[in-house]
């Protein structure tokens, strides 16, 4: 699974909420920063709506919380205080293996390529639903690529490739640049397996926005991408008259079958958003230190999925308003839902509170920690905390702490009664004081 892509400039880490720009510049004073950060910030902000208004980022989102719910349960009960690590979720029971192997499937691959040259389709996996022992198979699209040697490469497409090249495409809109930049993006790719289906496609960006959603709204993006665009084609509809209007009624006509019987459009997204917030909700366990956490998770989810719903033109209004300093639009989504934590170059963390919240940045920091514990049950034994930079500026716990090698290979050892870190706060409250890591 790609946690991260590209990260020259900046990156998001997906269901993680949390997001990095290069530059320096502080969130309050956005207006006076750079071009450069200005549109990586753009990029990396878009990634964060996706997470919380799309079908595909709200699956990542319950895939992530389903895992640790998982895992939180076996160790509480086992016999035995040792863990052994790592734990794979395709060892896991309930679903949670084929839930989480139908996203690797599904999510792509990527490669540093210069072309795609031909596409097909393949079943790529199949699943066994361990409720009523159902076959599913899960197909793919592999598109056949020349590498920058010129030697055949293979490609999966998946989310990552919807999701950057949305990403991707606002950004250029608003902030272009004259070339592609490498290594090659994965918005790329999409756009060259589009023109062989429909030649011209590519160049109405407004139309490649439409088929992104469509695809993040679907639960096989790149198969979905794919077929949705042959019937278009074999339909007779070629660049000019495949318009957002159309896909997005045709998007409304969809229907996903799920687990609970057969959904429309909108009972699907709605479903997927229940899902999100209910293993959040039930992760946090109803500990009142995280009551605020819980209502911004909640409440940015519930905004995401409404907004969604009522405006599918919500990034295509986002590409159009220009600037960010000036865009009216992005200032709404700002003001709506905040950021999650942010940090910069100069490793400052810093975020934005959405209306309607109250939450601390010592809370988003908590989120942030919180995001990681998956990651430990997840390693070889060794993790290395990505909070030691804030830890080693400011007060951790009660009292300020240094850091220590501990951090950057076994954070959970340091576990102290009274004065805990971000990271082992958790740690503490979701049970896990006494378990020893086994690897």
């Amino acid at each position: 699974m790609l946690e991260r892509y590209n990260t020259t400039l900046g990156f998001y880490e997906p269901a993680i909420f949390h997001m990095h720009t290069i530059g320096k510049g502080k969130l309050d004073e956005m207006e006076h920063w750079e071009q450069q950060q200005k549109s990586t910030f753009l990029h990396e902000y878009i990634h964060f709506l996706q997470d919380i208004t799309t079908i595909q980022g709200l699956n990542n989102i319950f895939i992530r919380g389903e895992y640790i719910r998982y895992v939180s349960k076996l160790i509480k009960q086992q016999p035995s205080a040792d863990v052994h690590v790592p734990i794979s979720p395709l060892s896991l029971g309930s679903n949670v293996d084929q839930n989480w192997l139908a996203r690797s499937c599904t999510m792509g691959t990527i490669n540093p390529v210069e072309k795609a040259i031909s596409f097909k389709k393949t079943q790529i996996a199949t699943l066994t639903d361990c409720n009523n022992g159902k076959i599913i198979p899960v197909n793919g699209v592999l598109i056949k690529c020349f590498d920058r040697k010129m030697h055949n490469t293979d490609i999966l497409l998946g989310t990552i490739h919807m999701m950057e090249g949305m990403a991707k495409l606002i950004q250029e809109e608003i902030y272009p640049t004259s070339v592609r930049r490498s290594p090659y993006n994965p918005s790329y790719i999409v756009k060259d397996v589009v023109d062989m289906i429909i030649p011209g496609l590519s160049a109405k960006p407004h139309t490649m926005i439409a088929l992104f959603v469509f695809a993040l709204q679907r639960s096989n993006p790149g198969c979905d991408l794919i077929d949705y665009l042959e019937f278009k084609a074999k339909n007779g509809f070629n660049a000019d008259t495949l318009t957002p209007i159309v896909i997005y009624e045709d998007l409304q006509r969809t229907t996903m079958t799920l687990p609970i019987g057969t959904l429309t459009y909108k009972e699907s997204h709605e479903a997927f958003a229940e899902g999100a917030k209910d293993v959040i909700s039930e992760y946090l366990g109803g500990v009142w230190y995280w009551q605020n956490i819980n209502k911004w998770f909640q409440t940015i989810i519930q905004k995401g999925s409404v907004l969604k719903l009522q405006n599918p033109f919500l990034f295509h209004q986002l590409a159009e308003g220009g600037d960010i300093i000036k865009n009216m639009f992005f200032s709404m989504l700002l003001k709506e839902f905040g950021t999650p934590i942010v940090t910069n170059r100069s490793h400052y963390f810093d975020f934005i509170r959405p209306r309607s919240v109250y939450v601390s940045k010592r809370e988003l920091i908590n989120v942030y920690a919180m995001m990681q514990i998956h990651q430990v049950f997840l390693s070889n034994g060794t993790f290395n905390c990505p909070l030691r930079k804030y830890c080693q500026s400011e007060p951790c716990g009660i009292r300020k702490q240094k850091v220590d090698i501990r951090c950057l290979t076994h954070p959970w050892e340091r576990m102290r009664k009274w004065n805990r870190c971000y990271f082992n706060s958790w740690w503490y409250f979701k049970g896990f004081k006494d378990i020893r890591i086994v690897y």
